[in-house]
């Protein structure tokens, strides 16, 4: 998991909203001086989100990130179809594997 307490708070916040299957960390940008500036995750959550407009605004507003924050939101049934298409976004989310959260199964 990443260590940055900024993103690792999130990741608890998202955990907490929504319960998803994964979360995964897309990009992170830092400072000259290695401070976090922005990052963008990526959360699959289950099928009853289907408007992933409303769950990220949900997040934003119920958490309070000191920097901008991007949330990529799938389904599960949308997240399956994708990672084995090598042309999608999901895929190379799923093919790099910078996973901060996983539900146990």
């Amino acid at each position: 998991m990443n260590q940055n307490p900024i993103i690792k708070e999130m990741t608890e916040d998202i955990i907490r909203i929504c319960d998803p299957f994964q979360i995964f960390l897309v990009s992170q940008k830092n400072n000259s001086k290695g401070e976090l500036t922005s990052f963008k995750v990526c959360i699959v959550v289950a099928d009853k989100y289907s408007s992933h407009a409303d769950l990220e605004t949900e997040i934003l507003l119920k958490t309070d990130c000191p920097v901008p924050c991007d949330i990529i939101v799938y389904t599960v049934s949308e997240w399956t179809e994708c990672i084995d298409d090598d042309c999608t976004f999901a895929y190379r989310i799923d093919t790099e594997r910078n996973l901060l959260y996983e539900q146990k199964k």
